[in-house]
């Protein structure tokens, strides 16, 4: 098609054709038009070309019978013939450019339906010219295309009706604007961006609200600790407070500092004057608030070390400062202790039936951590038993977005059959028309690389090929399964992946689902479900090994039927017998299902570490930090032959009052000291003594 910003050269050659000059002169603009085109890199219009080169054929041709009549006057009732025919050849041809340039009006304004329609009302001689031939499918794709950017626009403009104004995606309206065309669909865009830009200013304002709620929050913490908390706290109490507090206002300042480096200001101030307050406090050294200072500091691994610490500093010589001193794990066991009760605190681990990618990898990530601490740790054993399935979560987005793929291929969206009376199977992505005089003239996909060629179907078309037309098996098995592949998430890859595998296998449609594309969509999905679903593997994972190495060939052009093809029917009853040979298929199912349940079923809570093993006198108590309910506690001492960790169970304790520890396994003064629920206490090996 000529561009609409045409060179010099090509308004000349078209304005020779269109005002009939000669043939020097127009054989003279087509070879300055083409010179122009080569050097200049850009393409040449056939039509074009083609209009050009029977202009000059039949000037040529007229001049040749001019001549002759001038010559030949002897024989002039045959040249007055001749003359005749030609000047009829002339008048056709003139009239054939003459509606090419038309038709060439109609393509360069776009207006495709009014180039149809043109084509239409042509005349059957003229249609069959290779240019208007051409040019139907040209027009064809357009229009093709066109309803495509409509369906596309109305899709995505339904949907944001039916939304919530705060549902509505932003890559959605973005995608709105490129399809919109008319005057009506570019308000409705301009509309929809409008919504979409008023709602995130509402999310802006919104967070600058918070944002100030949060530092009054804050502000409001620091004043009741200057003005009342001082007062009521200990000397470490108030250490620990005026931590905690500097701690989130800092972190509060380095959060907002781009964003509201007012508040970051206002932040730092704060913390300041948190600062300035704790050189007005002097250091108690009282024994009894330094032990009572290690029992508040249960919790934070960082403040305990150093709690201990500090007593060992301000009494070396007393009992439990030796024994903390001699016997007291390490930072690196108590960090490895509290690594994995985070891995078991995890919401990941602890809300399985909503994890997502995301989470997976954080809880994989936080399992690591613990793993790099200490691999055998007692809590890794009930940790451990889903590193696969939480690994497989992590990567599911990666297997969605194959899945999505594989449904947005070419192949399975609005294919249908043509069948030939012949008894030949033919696919088609151009939907059986009733009305076109050209419609036995179909376009056949002729391979799996989509390459395509014109079938024509004769004049036995309407009567036994169009009644037979129909919508593929495939694609309407796709057409039934895209829904759930659209809106599937990580949370429901399993149940999902299961009925794409069950329907493949059961699908019924008429025509038939080929079985050999059946056996290659089949193939497909086992990898990618296996790839996202651990379950799936599980129950699946073998076949999709035996269909691997089948030995069929997945290179098969299913494409071509041909009824006396014997090589496709083996490999037709060969991918039947593939489809159909999995056994044992309900316990599969069942496993599937009881691996699925499992993963998802409630997990006991995390151990909670609230209190430490100390020395009152000669005997061994364990201290609290809270009240237990009567919960089981656990001590967590660190052997100090090998340095690995030990998990002993030392009962519940009744009172408020402190629990004597009688086992010598749990005799470590410094050892931390967890309650658990009693439906973990049977799920993990304990040293406990009867």
């Amino acid at each position: 098609m000529i561009q609409r910003n045409v060179d010099p050269v090509l308004h000349r050659l078209q304005r020779a054709l269109e005002t009939g000059a000669s043939r020097e002169e127009v054989a003279e603009a087509l070879a300055a038009a083409e010179s122009a085109a080569e050097q200049s890199g850009e393409e040449f219009s056939p039509l074009l070309r083609y209009r050009a080169e029977e202009y000059v054929q039949a000037e040529r041709m007229l001049e040749r019978r001019r001549l002759m009549f001038a010559v030949a006057c002897v024989v002039c009732l045959f040249a007055t013939v001749v003359g005749a025919f030609g000047l009829t050849t002339l008048d056709r041809m003139r009239t054939l450019v003459d509606h090419e340039a038309e038709f060439d009006k109609l393509v360069v304004a776009e207006a495709w339906d009014e180039a149809s329609n043109f084509l239409d009302q042509l005349d059957e001689d003229t249609r069959s010219e290779p240019a208007f031939v051409r040019g139907r499918e040209m027009v064809d794709q357009a229009i093709t295309r066109e309803a495509e950017r409509k369906a596309e626009f109305k899709r995505l403009a339904d949907q944001m009706r039916s939304s919530a104004t705060t549902d509505i995606d932003a890559d959605d309206v973005k995608r709105l604007n490129t399809l919109a065309r008319s005057d009506e669909e570019r308000q409705f865009a301009s509309e929809m961006l409008a919504k979409v830009e008023e709602q995130r200013l509402q999310r802006e304002a919104a967070r600058a609200n918070d944002q100030t709620h949060a530092f009054e929050t804050l502000q409001d913490k620091v004043e009741r600790f200057l003005r009342v908390e001082s007062d009521e706290l200990d000397e470490d109490g108030r250490a620990a407070r005026r931590f905690e507090l500097q701690q989130e206002l800092g972190r509060f300042a380095a959060d907002h500092q781009l964003g509201n480096p007012e508040l970051s200001e206002a932040a730092k101030q704060a913390a300041k004057m948190l600062a300035a307050s704790a050189q007005q406090e002097k250091k108690q050294t009282d024994r009894d608030k330094r032990v009572q200072a290690i029992t508040r500091s249960v919790g934070n691994a960082q403040r305990y070390r150093r709690a201990i610490q500090e007593f060992v500093d301000d009494w070396p010589r007393d009992a439990l400062a030796q024994r903390l001193q001699r016997d007291a794990p390490g930072a690196d066991a108590i960090d490895a202790t509290l690594a994995w009760i985070d891995v078991l605190s995890h919401p990941a681990y602890q809300q399985p039936q909503s994890v997502d990618g995301e989470l997976a990898k954080a809880w994989l990530a936080t399992l690591e951590h613990a793993e790099s601490l200490e691999p055998g740790h007692p809590l890794s054993i009930p940790a451990t038993r889903w590193r696969a399935t939480y690994q497989t979560l992590a990567d599911c987005d990666e297997a969605i977005q194959e899945l999505r793929a594989a449904f947005r291929s070419p192949l399975v969206h609005r294919i249908y059959v043509y069948p030939d009376p012949s008894g030949s199977v033919f696919y088609s992505e151009q939907a059986p028309d009733r009305q076109s005089p050209r419609a036995h003239l179909v376009s056949v996909l002729l391979d799996l690389s989509l390459e395509r060629e014109t079938k024509n179907f004769g004049l036995r078309f309407r009567e036994e090929v169009l009644p037979k037309v129909a919508l593929s098996g495939h694609s309407q098995f796709a057409a039934k399964m895209v829904p759930s592949v659209t809106d599937v998430t990580v949370t429901d890859f399993t149940p999902v992946a299961y009925r794409l595998i069950s329907e493949l296998r059961t699908f019924q449609s008429e025509p038939e689902f080929d079985p050999i594309y059946r056996l290659i969509w089949m193939r497909r999905v086992l990898e990618i479900a296996v790839r996202g679903s651990v379950p799936i593997k599980l129950a699946f994972g073998d076949w999709l090994e035996s269909l691997q190495s089948s030995g069929f060939d997945w290179d098969t052009n299913w494409l071509a039927s041909e009824p006396e093809d014997v090589d496709r029917l083996v490999k037709v009853t060969q991918a039947r017998r593939l489809l159909e040979g999995v056994d044992d298929w309900n316990h599969r199912v069942e496993r599937m299902l009881a691996e699925f349940k499992a993963f998802r079923s409630p997990r006991p809570p995390a151990p909670r570490w609230i209190g430490w093993v100390s020395l009152d006198g000669e005997n061994y108590e364990a201290v609290l930090s809270e009240p237990t309910d009567s919960h089981p506690l656990v001590v967590f001492p660190v052997d100090p032959q090998t340095g690995q960790t030990k998990r002993v169970d030392i009962g519940a304790l009744q009172t408020s009052m402190a629990l004597r520890v009688t086992d010598p396994d749990a005799q470590q003064c410094g050892a931390i000291l967890c309650v658990v629920s009693p439906r973990s206490v049977a799920s993990t090996p304990s040293t406990t003594r009867k």
